[in-house]
C-alpha cells in the first residue's frame, strides 16, 4: 500500500495543480462562450508535437514543446482575432474549423510517422501516472506565473470576457491559455485536459455566478473527482486517464442532481441502490456460480474478497493462485512494453527475438488461464455458501429500504 500511495503522490499532485489553473481559465471560457477553445488549442498542441515528431524529435522533447507552443500560439492569434468577425460569423463556428482542421493535419502526419496509433492514444488520453517530480515543479512554477499574470490582470480579462472586445486582453488570455494546454496536454492528454477545464467550471457557476465563490467549489469538485479517478483506477484496473474523465463526468452528474433538489436526489439514490442491491441478492440466490457483477465490484472496491467464505486450506491455495497468476500478468505485460519500447524507438526486432517473446507470452498466458481455473472453482464454492449468508440478507435489506422509499415518496405526495 506503501508503494502504490508513493506511485501516486506526484500525479495526485499534478492533478491538483491541474484543476487549479484550468477551473480559473474555464471560467472564462465559460463567460466568453467559448467552450471548444481548449479542444482546438489542445489538437493544434497535439499537430505540433506529431509534427516534431515525424521530423524526428523524441516525444517529450523541449523541441517537440517547442513546435507545440508554436502551434498553439499561432491558434491563440487566430482566436484573438476571431472575435473581430464575431458579428458576422460566430466565433464557436471559427474554434470548431479550426479544431477540425487541425485533426485532420494530425491524422495526415500521423499516418507518416512510425507508431502513429500509439501516438495517437498518447495524445488523447495521455499518461498522467508517467509524471515525475520535475514534471510537478514544472507545472508548479509556469502556472504559478500564469495565476499571478491573471491575478494582477484579472479585471481586465473579466471584462474582455464580459464581451468587450479589447485585443491586447483578449491576446493575454489565448496567449497564456495556450502555453497552459500545451504543457498539460503533453502529460494529462487532450480528453483529460478538457475534463479539467471545463467540468469544475460547470459545476462552480452552477452553484454560484460569483467568480471567487465558483472557483472555490470548482477547485472542490475537481480535486474530489480527480481522487476518485484514481481510486477507481487502481481499484478497478482501469485506464487511469479515461478512469479520471469518467469520475469527472460522475461528480458533473452528482452535481446536478444535487442542485436540481438535494431531497428527491437522497430518496431516488437510494431506491436505485436498494433495487440493485435486491437484484443482485436475488441472483446470488438463484445461481451462485454464475458471474456476480455488483457482488464483485463491491469485493474489489472493499478489499473483502470471497475468501471470507473459504476454508483456511481453500484461503491458501486461493491466495497462492491469486499471487501467481499475478505475477505472469506482470511478465506478459512487461515484455509487451519492452516490444512498444523496442517499436518506438525504432529499433525493431529481430525474427529470432519476436518468436522468443511470443513464446514466453504464450506460456505466461496459458500459466495465468490455470490459475484463474483454480481461483475461478474456488470462488464458485464460496458463492454457494454465501447465496444464504450474503444473499438472503441482501434480499431482505433491500425490500426493507424500499419499503421506507416508497413511505417516504407518500409523506411527500401528501
Amino acid at each position: 500500500m506503501g508503494d502504490l500511495a508513493s506511485l501516486l503522490l506526484l500525479p495526485f499532485l499534478a492533478a491538483v495543480i491541474f484543476v487549479g489553473m484550468h477551473t480559473w481559465l474555464g471560467l472564462q471560457v465559460l463567460r466568453r462562450g467559448v467552450v471548444f477553445a481548449d479542444l482546438a488549442l489542445a489538437q493544434l498542441s497535439a499537430l505540433g508535437a506529431t509534427v516534431a515528431v515525424a521530423a524526428g524529435h523524441a516525444p517529450g522533447s523541449p523541441a517537440g514543446f517547442g513546435y507545440a507552443l508554436l502551434f498553439a500560439g499561432a491558434g491563440a492569434v487566430l482566436l484573438t482575432f476571431s472575435r473581430r468577425v464575431s458579428a458576422q460569423v460566430s466565433q464557436e463556428a471559427v474554434i470548431g474549423i479550426v479544431y477540425v482542421v487541425a485533426t485532420a493535419l494530425t491524422v495526415l502526419v500521423v499516418d507518416r510517422s512510425p507508431q502513429g496509433a500509439e501516438h495517437v492514444k498518447r495524445m488523447l488520453v495521455g499518461d498522467i501516472l508517467t509524471i515525475g517530480a520535475s514534471d510537478v515543479q514544472t507545472l508548479a512554477l509556469l502556472y504559478g506565473a500564469v495565476g499571478l499574470l491573471h491575478l494582477a490582470c484579472r479585471r481586465k480579462l473579466l471584462a474582455a470576457a464580459g464581451g468587450a472586445p479589447i485585443l491586447l486582453w483578449d491576446f493575454v488570455f489565448y496567449g497564456s491559455f495556450g502555453l497552459v494546454v500545451t504543457s498539460s496536454v503533453a502529460l494529462a492528454g487532450v480528453l483529460l485536459v478538457f475534463a479539467f477545464l471545463i467540468i469544475p467550471a460547470v459545476i462552480g457557476t452552477l452553484f454560484s455566478p460569483r467568480a471567487g465563490a465558483a472557483l472555490g467549489i470548482g477547485w472542490a469538485a475537481g480535486t474530489l473527482a480527480s481522487l476518485l479517478g484514481f481510486a477507481a483506477s487502481v481499484a478497478l484496473d482501469l485506464p487511469t486517464g479515461a478512469a479520471m474523465v469518467a469520475a469527472f463526468a460522475a461528480v458533473l452528474l452528482g452535481a446536478v442532481l444535487l442542485h436540481a433538489q438535494p431531497r428527491g436526489v437522497a430518496i431516488a439514490t437510494v431506491g436505485v441502490v436498494a433495487l440493485a442491491v435486491l437484484a443482485q441478492g436475488i441472483w446470488l440466490i438463484a445461481s451462485p456460480a454464475s458471474d456476480q457483477p455488483l457482488l464483485a465490484a463491491f469485493e474489489r472496491v472493499s478489499g473483502l474478497g470471497p475468501e471470507r467464505s473459504m476454508t483456511a486450506g481453500e484461503r491458501r491455495i486461493f491466495a497462492e493462485a491469486t499471487e501467481t497468476e499475478a505475477r505472469n500478468r506482470r511478465e506478459v505485460e512487461r515484455l509487451r512494453a519492452a516490444e512498444r519500447e523496442a517499436r518506438w524507438k525504432g529499433e525493431g526486432l529481430g525474427e529470432e527475438d519476436l518468436r522468443r517473446v511470443a513464446s514466453f507470452q504464450q506460456t505466461f498466458n496459458e500459466m495465468g488461464r490455470g490459475e484463474r481455473f483454480v481461483q475461478d472453482h474456488l470462488r464458485a464454492v464460496a458463492r454457494e455458501r454465501e447465496r444464504w449468508t450474503v444473499g438472503v440478507p441482501a434480499v431482505a435489506a433491500s425490500v426493507l429500504a424500499l419499503l421506507l422509499v416508497c413511505r417516504s415518496r407518500r409523506r411527500r405526495a401528501t
